[in-house]
């Protein structure tokens, strides 16, 4: 039986790269419908897949698991129609059917092994990168011996070499990495666990690892399961930056130190949004865009309002000036440094450069909060105020100056 969810989808796009996610039935497990739909950080294993295949640029993704009866389909079509998949899935349950549109197909077609957690970076760079150099990921198969490799698991089936099998008719099969396969239940708690350590982001300074990540690890556990999306986390850190502002605006000890711990929580609870989106394919630009200015208006006020706030304690003016030079440093420097943070953001970057973020990159973060939750405690906020006045605009004026450079070298 062949069925396709949602929208049509034309066959016909010029190299559109086909994909069919081979699911296996674990009879030695029970119940195919269970095995697939457990969840693995917060997603179905089943949808897991074929979401980082529509993200690793699959054009046409489609499932196939011996289902003579369409029982199964039935089972798994409300996950097939989640909306986060943003093209047509096609259901085939009949082995003579699935060779025929792999037969028929023009574009290349790539059979991935269901029972495996594949990675949308190493699948991105296998197959859409020009050099394409792990051969040991791609197995051509005879399309006359397909049946063995689908039903059978038999790899002994492929028999032509990498540049024949991409012609009309030849698919390729990828295994992926046995670390990653699901054999037994308890693999689905190990790799659930593995999702959770790689969550974070590969710039992540050694502060914010040591003390931020493993509090937003266990928030992120907190949301994962729950209903609350990953922009509806940034708004709550956002909210809860304001209500730090306010507090450092009215120049009490007390407050001072209540406005640093919630600004603290405000910033793990802002790891936890990125790991959410990141587990959960909620990644959008305009998430990107929404973490990226929220963080930059909270940093604005907080310097501000620690400027006037302990304007209102020593009654010197001297420190309304500082506070709104540090608010206005770095809002020039977000200003300056957003559209390099965004770019680096996009899935082309992230999936074929995994480079050391450049010195700006390394200064632009929310490290400055441990300092500041220091300084509170001991009632030093005139001293953070001037760091903070000196450092944001040093910044700015370094990023001025880098951009002056790359304009003068092109």
């Amino acid at each position: 039986m062949t069925q396709s969810y949602k929208q049509s989808y034309s066959l016909a796009a010029d190299n559109n790269l086909n994909g069919v996610l081979l699911l296996r039935n674990p009879e030695k497990y029970g119940n195919p419908i269970k095995w697939y739909s457990s969840k693995i950080a917060g997603v179905p294993f089943i949808l897991r897949n074929l979401l980082t295949l529509q993200k690793a640029d699959i054009k046409t993704l489609v499932v196939f698991m011996e289902d003579p009866n369409g029982d199964l389909q039935k089972s798994f079509e409300k996950i097939l129609q989640d909306r986060r998949l943003a093209q047509d899935i096609i259901w085939i349950g009949n082995i003579m059917q699935l060779k025929k549109w792999i037969q028929n197909n023009p574009n290349p077609v790539y059979i991935f092994n269901g029972s495996v957690l594949h990675d949308t970076k190493k699948l991105y760079q296998l197959i859409c990168s020009e050099e394409q150099n792990e051969e040991q990921y791609f197995f051509p198969i005879n399309p006359e011996n397909l049946e063995d490799l689908l039903l059978n698991n038999c790899i002994d089936s492929i028999i032509c070499g990498s540049n024949e099998s991409m012609h009309k008719g030849f698919p390729v099969y990828i295994p992926g990495p046995k670390d990653m396969e699901i054999k037994k239940p308890e693999d689905f708690k190990i790799l659930h666990e593995a999702q959770m350590r790689n969550s974070g982001l590969h710039h992540d300074s050694t502060i914010t690892r040591i003390l931020s990540r493993p509090v937003s690890r266990v928030l992120t556990r907190m949301f994962l399961n729950t209903p609350i999306s990953p922009n509806q986390i940034t708004l709550i850190s956002f909210f809860l930056g304001l209500a730090s502002a306010f507090l450092f605006s009215r120049g009490y000890y007390e407050s001072s130190v209540i406005a640093s711990a919630l600004l603290v929580l405000s910033t793990w609870i802002d790891g936890a949004d990125g790991e959410i989106a990141r587990l959960k394919f909620m990644e959008s630009d305009i998430g990107k865009k929404l973490d990226l200015y929220c963080d930059n208006i909270i940093h604005f006020l907080v310097f501000t309002a620690i400027g006037y706030g302990v304007f209102l304690k020593t009654s010197e003016t001297l420190f309304l000036y500082l506070g709104s030079l540090a608010g206005l440093g770095g809002l020039l420097a977000f200003l300056l440094l957003s559209p390099i943070l965004l770019k680096k953001r996009s899935p082309e970057k992230q999936f074929f450069h995994i480079s050391e973020p450049e010195l700006a990159e390394k200064f632009a973060n929310r490290d400055f909060i441990h300092f500041l939750l220091l300084v509170s405690l001991i009632d030093q906020l005139e001293i953070f105020i001037a760091v903070a006045a000196i450092g944001a605009n040093i910044f700015a004026a370094y990023l001025v100056y880098s951009r002056f450079c790359k304009l003068k070298t092109v």
